[in-house]
């Protein structure tokens, strides 16, 4: 391009017409933004395309929404490994090779120049509007093809489709007579980052060739797991639209909907304000209720959430600074491990339970964070990938706390739910996702222990369902009684009722998720 243009007007044009061109005023203006606009437009072209093939390569075939959202979120909080990865694979690899795009550039137009082809040593104005022209061109395509891939494109068709999918299906949990038991149960609501079913080996109802997870697979033959396969392998739901991340995970699992860009919370103290969720109803039956986790709770509007819905104490990765837990110069993955964080968990047990409250201690753990988790002291170097290992730690350190509760006198009176907030960002180059087949359903991990509800053992089995189900499910496993069986988009699975993607498909779900709908928005 930057040989061709010019030398094909040089060939063309005469002395005289040249410079009766290069003299005329608009071509000018039109030359002047050349050398910000072209530079710029370079760098920009690479950038969106090594931008897609890090999103595509290290977190799969990730929503548009998604991607989105993250985008909108603050950046408080990230962990700074993923920051380091996003500069070193996506944004230098452009800079780069701008900068040796401008420096064959300015080589080209000095051989030219000594060639005596310039008469001076800028080019024509002309051929640099050709330039301007053609870097845009590719930059537009550029757009338009990576948009393709993650799905941008298809995002923007859909939110100008109107949908009535809220208005058809969605329970008002406002409008729904929900009865607890007079002796209440706590709640210890274990959401592990990114844990799925799919870790357990093949003969348990994963993929791997290993089962990662032997005690979760444990816990779950133990107690109630939901599943969507039979004979009492492991399974769970999967995660529709604006829920396979971490705020959707939180928020379709404590609300049944999904979660879309508009969400407030990522930019104020209000999130989703006019939504009933999970912690509103336990307020209101007199719960105590603590949220603790080892990241920053401003990360993607989680502390928001769960002071909106309600009055949650933030035990977060700050918390833990102040009230000693940890040094004030202690870093390390998104704040601190997992090991750290079943300590602070013990801690507030003890504290909640000494109380004469019911308690819910809804904690988020975060070393099986995607693209490769976090190796902590208390983890084996047994398997051949960095995420296989912390995969199986995470299994470890989760059993260990279940069997501390256990030892506990307030365990008989509490409901304990371990559950993944969403299916793993799949590191497609991995090693560890190899013996993963493209007709196996990933799901979720679910496990329910002391639910205080009757149910029938075909209820847990051969379930077709969702995230959002979790919901009801909960309040089901604390003794409620829900008229109807339903809240927000979710079924209560002790009943046995059809769930809505029994019904309709999570595929025709999934394409009104993703449209515009006014009572959705009504949430905001």
């Amino acid at each position: 391009m930057f040989i061709a243009l010019p030398c094909c007007f040089f060939l063309f044009a005469s002395l005289k017409e040249r410079q009766k061109l290069e003299s005329n005023i608009i071509i000018k203006i039109l030359a002047f933004p050349f050398t910000l606009c072209v530079p710029l437009g370079i760098f920009l072209e690479l950038l969106v395309k090594y931008l897609v093939e890090w999103v595509k390569v290290t977190c799969g075939d990730v929503a548009f929404s998604t991607i989105l959202l993250q985008l909108t979120s603050p950046i408080k909080g990230t962990d700074s490994g993923i920051i380091h990865s996003i500069i070193q694979t996506a944004v230098l690899p452009p800079v780069i090779l701008t900068v040796m795009v401008i420096l064959c550039y300015i080589f080209f137009k000095r051989e030219l120049y000594t060639l005596k082809i310039f008469s001076q040593k800028k080019i024509p104005r002309w051929s640099k509007i050709i330039i301007e022209l053609c870097v845009a061109v590719i930059l537009l395509h550029t757009i338009h093809v990576q948009g393709s891939e993650i799905g941008m494109w298809e995002y923007l068709r859909n939110s100008r489709e109107v949908s009535t999918f809220y208005e058809d299906y969605y329970v008002d949990p406002d409008n729904t007579t929900v009865t607890f038991p007079d002796k209440k149960n706590n709640l210890i609501y274990i959401f592990m980052e990114s844990m799925e079913s799919s870790y357990a080996d093949k003969a348990e109802g994963g993929t791997m060739d290993v089962n990662y997870i032997p005690n979760l697979t444990k816990l779950a033959k133990e107690n109630v797991q939901f599943s969507d396969k039979a004979d009492k392998k492991m399974g769970g739901p999967v995660c529709l639209e604006g829920t396979a991340y971490t705020a959707g995970g939180l928020v379709a699992q404590t609300s049944a909907i999904n979660l879309k860009v508009k969400n407030a919370g990522t930019v104020s103290d209000t999130f989703l304000p006019n939504l009933t969720a999970l912690g509103d109803y336990l307020d209101k039956e007199g719960y105590q209720q603590v949220f603790l986790c080892g990241s920053d709770g401003d990360f993607a509007g989680r502390d928001a959430y769960f002071k909106t819905h309600k009055n949650y104490k933030i035990e977060d990765y700050n918390a833990a600074i102040k009230e000693g837990d940890i040094p004030k110069d202690y870093k390390v993955y998104w704040g601190h491990e997992d090991k750290i964080l079943y300590e602070r968990a013990k801690k507030q047990l003890k504290k909640l339970s000494s109380e004469n409250k019911p308690f819910n201690l809804t904690m988020l753990t975060v070393d099986t964070h995607f693209p490769t988790g976090f190796i902590c002291s208390l983890c084996d170097n047994k398997y051949n990938t960095t995420y296989g290992n912390a995969v199986a730690c995470a299994d470890k350190q989760v059993y260990d706390f279940i069997n501390w509760i256990k030892q506990q006198d307030f365990y008989e009176n509490t409901t304990i739910v371990i559950v993944g907030d969403h299916t793993s960002m799949v590191d497609t180059g991995s090693q560890f996702w190899k013996p993963l087949s493209g007709s196996y359903i990933r799901t979720v991990y679910n496990t329910i222990i002391n639910p205080q509800c009757a149910y029938k053992e075909a209820a847990t089995q051969n379930r077709r369902f969702t995230t959002m189900d979790m919901f009801p499910t909960t309040m089901a496993a604390l003794g409620a009684k829900i008229d109807g069986d339903r809240l927000g988009l979710g079924t209560n699975l002790f009943s046995g009722k059809e769930t809505l993607r029994e019904k309709m498909g999570g595929n025709y779900i999934n394409k009104e998720l993703k449209k515009n709908d006014k009572k959705y928005n009504k949430f905001y």
